[in-house]
Parts: structure tokens; C-alpha cells; sequence
């Protein structure tokens, strides 16, 4: 099977295998793909959905105005909708409505116009918004009717009955207790709508980071073919490492995804063992020599002379330096060099990354290890803003710190710091 065959299958996989439903339409509001959670939430088959309008799956009065909407937005440009997530209802095949979380996001392929629904079901998460509702009135009702009690019994007997004390901080906590618990009530709420928030990002980001490098890939091997004599060998190859290196890049995407979702569900577990810090630097920059630009150069310098042995994470290091190195390649022209520096203190070692790229805008340091935050200075470069998230959280796990710093008059200075020994959880 091929790298863009497998890579298809991977797609597909990720498509169907999406808790969310997630749904294809062209301009013309017909159905191109549905995955399987789509046809479960509307109780329908697959078939019966493929190559019908989506009107079949909106209630009135939107049912009516779906194809005006995006006539509109084709005519106008105008976003109503595209791009921004809403709460609506939505139809079943029994006719019966349900609330749906809506993100609908926009891409293009060979200049046809396509929209991708990300639909999340809401019936659980109204049900719970509506006990929590019904609850918070009763819970309001019960302490104003325990506080007129109290107040009353107060002004009967708090000259005469010294026990009527006690019995008032007996129900006061008790409102308090009520009034925690509603308060995690309340929270847990809000993690299950950020969640549901956090997954429709994922699945809009994996969309649109997608688009670009499967649209290089289709065009480069449509000119594969072309290119069968000797004379455009040349062209071919260039082609070929094109294909090669959007495979890379998705594949570095899915790794991204596959991992911050590792550590979010508390997956993620260390493996410690004892291993030299220098060599596995040293065979990181070897094969980034195999992926760096033209005539860029990548120096690395520790003194020799010293033990560098150290116990943690192997894997968990290589995601680290791995992220780094990438990025001050990414990020620098070609012609520039990537020192790296190894040094080590009585309890941990300091690595120094230094670069001659575009640099971090100082006012936006703060914010780099945001999940999905991008420089405003890098959005025209392909990335989906988890990479640096997932390197703090890594470095949190073994104990370890990362800073950045400005290099004047251009570029990046990393510095992470190691401890020697991570102790086991």
C-alpha cells in the first residue's frame, strides 16, 4: 500500500470513527459523506442520507430558507454561520427535534466549494442544564425558608434558649454544604461544555490543516504520472518529496492530536530509565540534518569531558527536543544556523536552543504554551498550535521547566532545564 493510500485510510478511519457527527455538503447542500455517529443521532441508514439535500435534517422554519442561506453567503461572502459554532435543533427521521451544537467550517478542492458540519448532541447536557436549574430554585427556596425560620426563632428565643444557637450553625452549614455542592454542580457543567468545545476545535482544526497539504499531495501525484519519461526525472522527484513531505507533515498533525488526547484522559504514563542525554541529542540532530533547509546548519556543543547520564524519559525528551528543533528549523531561513548547548549542574542539565528565525513578539510570550495559540507573525505557516502545549505538559510530568527569550537582532533563544533524576510517581 502507498504512503497517500495509507494516509487515506488513516483520514477515513479518523472520519468515521469521530464521536461527533460530522457531515460533507457541496454548494448545493447535498450530502457528499457522513460518518457513522451522524446517521446514528438522526436514525438513519447511511444510504438514506448520501446525495439527499440537508433540508432533511432541518426543522421549520430553517428547513425552508437552508438553500437561500447559502446561496447568500456564495453571493455575499457574508459569514452568518461559517466558521462560528451555534446551539439548533435538529431533525430525526421520526420527525422528532433534539438540540445539536453546530460548527460548520469551509474548504476547497479543485475550486468546488464544500462544508464541513461538525454536529454535537446537546439532549444530555439541556437535561442536565435544566436539573441543574430546577435544583438551584429549590436549593434557593430551602434557605429562604430555613432563614426566615432561623430569623424567627432568633427573635422568639435568643434571649432565653442558648441551644437555638447551636442549632443555627448546625443549619447554616448545612446551607453551605447545599450551596458547594451546587457550585460543583455548576463546574462540572462547564467542564462538559468545554470538552464539547475542545473536540469541535480539534475536528475544525484537523479540517482545515488538512486541506492544504491532501490538495498538494493530489496535484503532485496527477504530475507524477505525466512526468514518465527520463528527461523529467528532475521534475518527478521534486514531486515525489513534495508527496513525502505533507505525508510527514499530517502525520506529525495526527501524532499532535493523538497525544495532547493521551494526556488529557490521564493515558500518558513516564518510563523511566538511565541514558546518556548527549547521544540522544546528538542522534536528534543527526536526523534533523535530513530535514533541515538549504544550508542551514545545526551545531551541537557539550564538554565531553563530563558524564552526562541521566534518568527519565527517553521518549518524552525526544517529543521535547524534537518540537523545538522543529520549530527553529521551520521558522528560520535557509543559510542560518541552530546551536544547540548541553551543560550539566550538580542536580540537573540545561539545554540552550538558539536560532536565527523570525523570533516571538515579546508581548505575546505569555501565551505560547496556550493550547491552539499561534504567533500573529506565524499565521501564514502551517501548525496547529498544540505542539508547545504538549511540550509543557510533558516537561510538567518529569519535572522540568522551559523558558524563551528574544535573540537580538533576530531569532529565538530556548532554555530548558532537567532534573538529573525523576522520581517515579
Amino acid at each position: 500500500m502507498s504512503p497517500a493510500s495509507n494516509q487515506h485510510n488513516i483520514l477515513d478511519s479518523v472520519f468515521e470513527s469521530a464521536i461527533d457527527g460530522v457531515i460533507v455538503i457541496d454548494h448545493h447542500g447535498i450530502i457528499q459523506r457522513i460518518n457513522q455517529s451522524a446517521c446514528q443521532l438522526f436514525g438513519y441508514q447511511k444510504e438514506e442520507l448520501l446525495d439527499q439535500n440537508i433540508q432533511i435534517l432541518v426543522p421549520s422554519p430553517h428547513h425552508e430558507q437552508h438553500n437561500q442561506y447559502i446561496h447568500n453567503y456564495l453571493t455575499t461572502g457574508v459569514r452568518k454561520i461559517i466558521g462560528i459554532g451555534r446551539d439548533v435543533d435538529a431533525k430525526r427521521k421520526d420527525g422528532s427535534l433534539f438540540p445539536i451544537r453546530l460548527s460548520i467550517s469551509e474548504f476547497k478542492i479543485q475550486e468546488n466549494i464544500f462544508f464541513t458540519g461538525v454536529i454535537h448532541d446537546l439532549t444530555v447536557q439541556k437535561a442536565t442544564e435544566q436539573k441543574l436549574q430546577n435544583l438551584a430554585k429549590n436549593l434557593e427556596s430551602m434557605v429562604q425558608a430555613r432563614t426566615s425560620q432561623l430569623q424567627e426563632s432568633i427573635h422568639q428565643l435568643i434571649a432565653t434558649n442558648k441551644n437555638l444557637e447551636e442549632e443555627i450553625e448546625y443549619r447554616k452549614s448545612v446551607e453551605l454544604k447545599l450551596i458547594l455542592k451546587e457550585k460543583e454542580l455548576v463546574d462540572s457543567l462547564e467542564k462538559e461544555r468545554d470538552l464539547g468545545i475542545l473536540k469541535s476545535r480539534f475536528v475544525s482544526i484537523a479540517s482545515h490543516e488538512f486541506r492544504t497539504p491532501l490538495a498538494n499531495i493530489l496535484s503532485s501525484i496527477s504530475l507524477v504520472f505525466k512526468y514518465d519519461t527520463p528527461d523529467l526525472l528532475e521534475k518527478r522527484n521534486i514531486h515525489i518529496e513534495k508527496i513525502k513531505k505533507n505525508i510527514r507533515y499530517l502525520n506529525g498533525i495526527l501524532n499532535e492530536f493523538l497525544t495532547i488526547t493521551r494526556i488529557e484522559e490521564g493515558k500518558f504514563q513516564l518510563k523511566l530509565s538511565e541514558f546518556n542525554l548527549a547521544d540522544l541529542i546528538e542522534d536528534i540532530s543527526e536526523d534533523f540534518n535530513l530535514l533541515k533547509k538549504k544550508d542551514q546548519n545545526i551545531v551541537f556543543q557539550f564538554d565531553k569531558a563530563q558524564d552526562m547520564e541521566i534518568y527519565s524519559d527517553s521518549s518524552c525528551l525526544k517529543h521535547i527536543l524534537h518540537n523545538i528543533l522543529s520549530n527553529a528549523i521551520k521558522y528560520s531561513d535557509e543559510e542560518t544556523s541552530i546551536i544547540i548547548s548541553l551543560s550539566k549542574n550538580a542536580d540537573s542539565y540545561e539545554i540552550v536552543v538558539e536560532d536565527e528565525g523570525i523570533g516571538i513578539p515579546e508581548h505575546e510570550m505569555k501565551h505560547i504554551f496556550d493550547i491552539f495559540f499561534r504567533g500573529t507573525n506565524v499565521l501564514n505557516i502551517q501548525g496547529t498550535g498544540l505542539g508547545l502545549n504538549i511540550v509543557k505538559k510533558y516537561l510538567d510530568s518529569i519535572g522540568g521547566q522551559i523558558h524563551f527569550y528574544h535573540r537580538q537582532p533576530n531569532g529565538t533563544k530556548v532554555i530548558v532545564k532537567l532534573p538529573t533524576h525523576v522520581k517515579a510517581i
